[in-house]
């Protein structure tokens, strides 16, 4: 089973497209409506996905960890396949097949790199200078870590621990596959828009959200013992 996950806020405009070129390639389709103000949870809905509302904004982290949970619960087996990707048109779905293939191909963890030669100078600078800090603090070696493409099995997704309400949930799951020890691939992915999308300063507090994750207090071994035991099932 394939299952997409896109989190979602004010796109009424691009979400039904989205949706509907994800479904060709997936067997469902889950939206995290994150309380929008337009349309587009009648939109997701009637463009055939299941649709989760938040009553109010909680952020990009917490919709991609709702959006996880409803994909654990509707999938069936340790080797289905769970897929994100942005609901404002930034990725291109035609992109699926290449994630499923690797996921096939035995990776537990894929993630899309995007081709930013024509991207704004700031923009490359930034996304290199993250990329390196979030490899060194994960210890992999992973290229565009900023990117939302991505696919897990559920038995790799099921392991993570993540914790992130915001932007910082990018990183946190580099974190946690460094962690699990994952093993991990690139696919070179397509951009047909550019969206402005994380600043420089939220860059920033994404690297020290990173390093507060690597430093453990007996608080969050705590937390994570519980975690483990709570997902032992999976």
């Amino acid at each position: 089973m394939i299952i997409a996950v896109i989190p979602a806020y004010n796109e009424e405009r691009t979400v039904g497209y989205v949706v509907g070129r994800t479904k060709k390639y997936v067997d469902e389709v889950v939206v995290v409506n994150d309380c929008s103000r337009d349309e587009t949870a009648a939109t997701a809905k009637k463009s055939g996905a299941v649709v989760v509302n938040h009553m109010q904004n909680m952020g990009l982290g917490s919709s991609l960890r709702d959006g996880f949970a409803k994909a654990i619960k509707l999938s069936k087996n340790d080797d289905d396949i769970i897929i994100t990707l942005d609901a404002d048109g930034q990725h291109d779905p035609n992109d699926i097949p290449k994630f499923i293939e690797k996921i096939r191909d035995g990776y537990d963890f894929v993630l899309g790199k995007r081709d930013l030669r024509k991207y704004p100078f700031r923009k490359k600078f930034g996304n290199f200078f993250l990329n390196l800090a979030t490899n060194f603090v994960s210890g992999t070696h992973l290229k565009d870590t900023e990117s939302g493409f991505r696919a897990f099995t559920r038995k790799a997704l099921s392991r993570l621990h993540l914790k992130a309400r915001r932007y910082e949930i990018a990183v946190e799951i580099i974190f946690e596959v460094g962690r699990n020890n994952l093993r991990v691939a690139n696919v070179p992915i397509k951009a047909p828009i550019y969206v402005k999308g994380v600043r420089v300063w939220d860059g920033v507090k994404n690297f020290r959200y990173l390093l507060s994750r690597r430093r453990h207090t007996l608080k969050d071994y705590f937390s994570d013992l519980k975690y483990v035991f709570r997902n032992k099932i999976h």
